[in-house]
């Protein structure tokens, strides 16, 4: 299946680019990189720096598509196990 902007939360997100836009934590705005790993409350970012661990709950994110398309996701709709997310009725909230 391929990942659009309707099903990017009930989709694979590792392997996809990824920017911070906004979060309740300053630091992590302008945080860069590409997802190597989540878990149910974080997401690790590759970035040039190293990897870095980001709360989903506190994060507003620019996903970038394999086509290259942006969608803003917030984080708090990434919460849950990967495998969890499939099952959840989505809720629009961008």
């Amino acid at each position: 299946m391929t990942i659009t902007p309707e099903n990017l939360v009930r989709h694979e997100i590792l392997g996809l680019r990824a920017h911070v836009v906004e979060s309740h934590d300053p630091g992590l705005v302008c945080r860069e990189g590409t997802i190597v790993d989540e878990s149910k409350e974080m997401i690790h970012l590759e970035t040039s720096h190293g990897v870095v661990m980001l709360p989903k709950s506190v994060c507003v994110f620019d996903v970038q598509l394999p086509n290259e398309t942006v969608v803003r996701v917030d984080g708090r709709l990434l919460r849950g196990r990967p495998e969890d997310r499939l099952k959840r009725p989505v809720k629009r909230r961008w």
